[in-house]
């Protein structure tokens, strides 16, 4: 019996190394070209969870398989990295030049989401309480209503500069000298921003970005909790391809987005910050390319799990702040407040040197 049972356990060891094993690649593959692999980079943590309780039961088992899930795991350490932060968070006195916080506000709550009463003032009254520089925000308010606008607009005063577009906004404390957005096409829903800011010490240019979603339906919603509580759908085929549809879409999207948003960054004049929702995980094609050659706060200066989205699709990391080498991260925060489906994340930043005179 035992045979027989370590037989079919071998064979999903089999699936699940190669699954892990895909998830590790999805970040090097343009969804475009192969899209099923970022299917498997969504899936890395409970693929990841999988492996490792195969390879306990290998070691109980005391067959050499147990090797085989050890180096597979081991391999994606790096990986890891990216979801768990290990930095040392102890406070320091570091001086640093400004701070930024970034966070999809859910359009202040308009379609009453959370069920809660004052969602909208609390959301007001936790911005006007962060003291720092800039103020990046996704889902600002309805295309066509103003009413939000003009409301958080009286409210952050102490922001006389700003930047707004469509469902975006940035506002901040230092001098905005230029700006302007990037078009990613009428079909899509992506947005983004960007400025050039003026420092105590340099210009530095702000990216303030929002990229495709899922545009989940009630139905897919439904069909991913009842899957995550081991509950039995009906139609689980038809239902399992709607969903599919929907993400393989929405990969192929972003994974264009940031090759144009990269393509822009590339030409910036000045040290840059790119921050906003990317709607995507640390191992997607889409997180890698905006993030090549620049340095992630969380990764930098994160402790613990990084989850920022708390909606009814299973939490990830989604939301980043991301720099150019010539800044360094002092400190980075995801302050843990249920006013929206996302976390806030904070960062204080320093320029390393003066690079324009």
């Amino acid at each position: 019996m035992l045979k027989l049972l370590d037989k079919i356990i071998f064979l999903i060891s089999i699936i699940a190394m190669s699954g892990l094993a895909g998830a590790y690649a999805s970040s090097y593959i343009n969804p475009n070209h192969f899209v099923y692999l970022s299917l498997l980079g969504l899936a890395y943590p409970y693929l990841l969870i999988s492996n490792i309780a195969l390879f306990f039961y290998w070691i109980v088992r005391w067959k050499k398989m147990a090797w085989a899930e050890l180096v597979i795991i081991l391999s994606g350490i790096p990986a890891f990295m990216t979801y768990y932060g290990t930095a040392d968070t102890e406070e320091k006195t570091q001086n640093y030049d400004f701070s930024v916080i970034s966070y999809n506000v859910r359009y202040f709550d308009f379609y009453n989401w959370s069920n809660q009463k004052n969602t909208k003032n609390k959301l007001f009254n936790y911005l006007k309480e962060f003291k720092g520089n800039i103020i990046c925000l996704q889902e600002f308010t309805l295309q066509g209503n103003t009413s939000n606008e003009q409301a958080l607009v009286r409210q952050l005063q102490a922001y006389p500069y700003r930047h707004i577009h469509k469902d975006m906004a940035i506002f901040s404390r230092l001098p905005i000298i230029s700006k302007g957005h990037l078009s990613f096409g009428e079909q899509t829903s992506a947005s983004c921003l960007y400025c050039d800011v003026v420092t105590p010490v340099d210009t530095v240019r702000l990216y303030n970005i929002h990229l495709e979603s899922y545009k989940l339906g009630k139905k897919e919603r439904q069909f991913m909790k009842e899957i995550s509580q081991g509950i039995k759908t009906n139609d689980l085929p038809g239902s399992a391809k709607k969903l599919t549809s929907r993400l393989t879409t929405a990969n192929k999207n972003r994974a264009q987005q940031a090759d144009q948003i990269k393509r822009h960054l590339l030409q910036s004049p000045h040290q840059a910050i790119i921050c906003g929702d990317f709607n995507d995980t640390p191992l997607s094609y889409t997180y890698k390319k905006i993030k090549t050659n620049l340095k992630d706060a969380f990764i930098e200066k994160g402790r613990g799990l990084g989850n920022t989205y708390i909606g009814e699709f299973p939490s990830f990391r989604i939301d980043y702040i991301l720099h150019t080498p010539g800044l360094e991260t002092v400190s980075y925060n995801r302050e843990l407040i249920e006013l929206s489906d996302h976390y806030p994340v904070k960062a204080k930043l320093k320029l390393k040197k003066k690079i324009h005179s």
